[in-house]
């Protein structure tokens, strides 16, 4: 049965055309770990555009992602299901995360500067400061991107950093979901452990804070996630 996806009575996505198929991707991302949309429904790239008033284009791009991030199965003829996904599953996700983001860690600590590091520092001082304010999950969420995405591209390593790309949007999608601002206030923490290691380049510590963080967080979301029925 192909079913039809309501957001919380939102019906359109004003996100910019580059980040379309993101906030799909987390859009379905949420339904299918809530367990609104089981393991086995299919998903129909026209249906899904049309309630979100979208082309089809950056639908089935989400698809594509969530098939990549094994939470959606795309059979022969391009139809989409709704794959089983589990603790296990999540745990192995974030174990690739720790194996890679920690070299990566370890390799920028040599090559990271006052260009990169003070943006950073400058953010964490301000987020920090301000925890009260309205949108600060928000902000965070975008900072967290910012913080990994600027330590993996300054790696040196071109395809190491894509392949923490590659995983970065499913963690996004539990942060934005599943997270609270004390919660992250415990993030902002092993962000600033990371990010000291860094201006200190020490590539040793850089590697150990950032091993120490993603494998917090592995068990803090493979926790909170649903157990299958």
């Amino acid at each position: 049965m192909t079913v039809r996806v309501y957001i919380d009575g939102i019906t359109r996505l004003e996100a910019a055309s580059d980040n379309l198929a993101e906030s799909v991707y987390e859009t379905l991302m949420e339904a299918i770990v809530s367990g609104r949309l089981r393991p086995g429904t299919a998903l129909s790239a026209l249906q899904v555009s049309e309630q979100m008033e979208l082309s089809r284009t950056p639908v089935q791009r989400a698809l594509m992602l969530l098939a990549a991030d094994g939470l959606v199965e795309i059979e022969s003829g391009r139809r989409a299901r709704v794959a089983t996904f589990t603790r296990d599953d999540l745990y192995n996700v974030f174990e690739m995360r720790r194996i890679l983001e920690s070299r990566a860690a370890e390799l920028a600590a040599g090559r990271m500067d006052d260009r990169q590091l003070r943006p950073l520092r400058r953010t964490m001082d301000e987020l920090v400061a301000d925890t009260d304010a309205i949108d600060w999950h928000q902000r965070w969420t975008d900072f967290d991107e910012v913080f990994h995405r600027t330590i993996a591209e300054s790696s040196g390593n071109p395809l190491l950093a894509k392949d923490i790309g590659r995983y970065r949007l499913l963690h996004r999608g539990f942060n934005r979901i599943s997270t609270n601002v004390p919660l992250l206030q415990q993030a902002w923490k092993e962000h600033d452990e990371i990010l000291s290691a860094l201006e200190a380049r020490d590539g040793d510590e850089a590697r150990d804070a950032m091993d120490r963080h993603i494998s917090n967080w592995q068990a803090i979301f493979v926790e909170m996630f649903p157990q299958q029925q």
